[in-house]
């Protein structure tokens, strides 16, 4: 036993041994690849950072800008002038909050419901959700399903429709199944029903995987465009990225119809565009740590 008596005083790096080595060539070439990929990423948006700020004759002089020559702020007062546009922010932030309010409550229900473990026809339930993950209707039967629930053209095509999320209803029903069932146990020897179990016991051991799900919806209902463009038809009813479409396969025509003559298409374009994706690449990497624990925690039990 005498010779482990100073195990603790050896050194965790011996000298001369390869662990003592720190940054190699290897390492070198991994840094320079993912440095090089790292550029190919971040220079689309930057190059559409500087289109957005230079006039149009240096544009044309120089499409793959590399550093500003000439800054003019022409675009951004077009686009900030635009009702269209504010109309469009308008509507993306009702989606933002009451969409994504009005997903998780359904989402959270749905899923709690489907991690209890007895009752009649759950596993015919979760058969049935899942069918919807492989399987869909068609996209004709869909638009008469709204049509005849009096939702086209209107703002209520697109929350409702999107009630639940399959894939993150799976993650809240495989979370609150990994939390210990004795705590429903005890709940109930103490005298709440199902629902106090619920409200007072499980959702708020639930908060982090709320606040996961919470900004999957949230995100999902910034980028929504798609029943817009299917079922909306007044403009003040489309959400921004659906105004920022049709300004994009419109850019000929775009300048027109702001009615500025200070700006040019490409340039009107790539602002539109920067201004709508400034909000999340400002959050998303602060709130990316609960995407990645969402992925994690949901995925502990199925």
């Amino acid at each position: 036993m005498r010779k482990f008596e100073n195990i603790a005083y050896l050194p965790l790096r011996p000298k001369g041994s390869t662990f003592d080595r720190r940054i190699g060539p290897l390492d070198w070439v991994i840094f320079a690849i993912l440095l090089l990929y790292a550029i190919i990423i971040i220079y689309p948006f930057y190059n559409a950072l500087l289109i957005s700020i230079s006039p149009e004759k240096v544009y044309l002089n120089t499409p793959f800008l590399l550093y500003p020559k000439e800054i003019t702020m022409d675009n951004y007062t077009t686009v900030f002038s635009s009702t269209q546009l504010w109309s469009g922010v308008r509507i993306t932030l009702i989606l933002l909050f009451l969409g994504t309010a009005y997903q998780l409550f359904f989402t959270v229900i749905t899923g709690y419901a489907l991690s209890r473990n007895k009752w009649i026809g759950k596993n015919l339930v979760m058969n049935m959700i899942l069918v919807t993950m492989f399987f869909g209707g068609g996209l004709i039967p869909y638009y008469f399903l709204i049509k005849n629930l009096g939702l086209y053209d209107t703002l209520w095509v697109m929350i409702i429709p999107g009630a639940i999320d399959t894939y993150n209803m799976l993650l809240m029903r495989n979370y609150f199944a990994s939390l210990p069932p004795d705590l429903e146990e005890s709940a109930k020897i103490d005298g709440a029903n199902d629902v106090q179990i619920f409200f007072k016991v499980y959702l708020p051991m639930s908060l982090p995987m709320l606040a996961t799900i919470g900004l999957f919806f949230a995100v999902g209902n910034w980028n929504s465009w798609y029943n817009g463009m299917l079922f909306v038809e007044t403009q003040s009813l489309k959400p921004l990225q659906l105004v920022l479409r049709e300004m994009i396969t419109t850019s000929a025509s775009s300048v027109e119809t702001l009615g500025q003559k200070a700006t040019y298409s490409e340039g009107l374009t790539m602002a539109s565009v920067f201004f709508s994706i400034v909000p999340m690449m400002c959050f998303y990497p602060f709130l990316q740590k609960f995407f990645v624990k969402g992925l994690v925690v949901g995925a502990i039990k199925g």
